[in-house]
């Protein structure tokens, strides 16, 4: 999916850096756009890195769990799989997709229209998972019967 999280979080500081910060009115203002810019930088490098940290971590207390138990360790912790992996994938998997949509019509009919109504299912998914990602409220939990339509 684009733009990814950091991607975001890339833009968002350069915009405050290279457009909003130069034209605060004071030194006070700019010491607090610059936590700010401090704030967003740390929660970039958490995204970044939080997965693969939690991951080893997560392995690393199965093993200690068992050792304390006295028993051997069990291993078999799943392997971390990146964000930017999943979105290589992605990437590739979508381009896939475009060439598949590119041949529906030259199928005949009733396979093209059966090909269209997947295609177009998969998109409302698509939509209600990217919905997910920007529906209010920010912080917090969604209302249970936040409409994703």
């Amino acid at each position: 999916m684009r733009p990814t999280t950091l991607e975001l979080l890339e833009q968002l500081d350069h915009v405050l850096e290279t457009q909003i910060a130069p034209r605060l009115p004071d030194e006070h203002t700019k010491a607090r756009m610059n936590v700010a810019s401090q704030i967003i930088r740390a929660v970039h490098n958490r995204v970044r890195l939080q997965g693969e940290v939690l991951a080893a971590d997560n392995a690393d207390l199965v093993a200690l769990l068992a050792q304390l138990a006295g028993q051997p360790d069990p291993g078999g912790e799943p392997a971390y799989v990146s964000v930017d992996s999943l979105t290589e994938r992605n990437d590739a998997l979508k381009a896939e997709l475009v060439s598949a949509i590119n041949g529906l019509d030259d199928l005949p009919e009733t396979e093209r229209s059966r090909g269209d109504d997947a295609v177009n299912a998969y998109l409302r998914r698509q939509l209600d998972r990217e919905l997910e990602l920007t529906a209010l409220p920010v912080f917090g939990d969604a209302p249970a019967d936040l409409p994703l339509v």
